[in-house]
């Protein structure tokens, strides 16, 4: 009884061995492809964040182009009036829980760069320097030129 019971206590087989071997494989090749998955992701909205930036700035400078006037309120908030509108309206560009958005006077209000953490305006002169800390930490700098008061 003894010597049967020694020869079923033999070790693995090699087809055991095997099996254990692919099931390895197959999981390392699978979390490799889920963390080549999670960096794509994060660089996705790394590029995300910075177009969202870019686009602000540029939509942000188009309408200080077309402005006749612009002033800081205080250091979140810059209102621009707009040259040539019939409907002479003012813009006014601050930070509203999570987001910068654009406010008219005649109503309305826009998200112009979505997950802001701060917002700081730094006037010298006519010049403006706006500073941005996004909800995941990124910190952005631009600098503005207000264009002159009417005389």
């Amino acid at each position: 009884m003894k010597l049967r019971q020694i020869f079923n206590e033999r070790g693995f087989t090699l087809l055991e061995s095997l099996f254990q071997l692919s099931v390895f494989v197959l999981f390392t090749a699978i979390s490799l492809l889920i963390l080549i998955w999670v960096r794509d992701l994060q660089q996705l909205e790394m590029m995300k964040d910075e177009v969202n930036w870019e686009l602000f700035v540029y939509d942000l400078h188009q309408y200080n182009m077309n402005s006749a006037s612009g002033r800081v309120l205080s250091s979140g908030m810059l209102q621009l009036e707009i040259s040539n509108d019939p409907e002479e309206r003012l813009f006014v560009f601050d930070k509203s829980e999570q987001h910068l958005r654009k406010r008219s006077n005649k109503g309305g209000n826009e998200i112009m760069l979505p997950f802001v953490e701060k917002w700081e305006l730094a006037v010298d002169e006519n010049d403006v320097n706006m500073r941005v800390v996004m909800k995941n930490g990124t910190k952005r700098e631009r600098d503005l030129v207000l264009p002159l008061p009417p005389k």
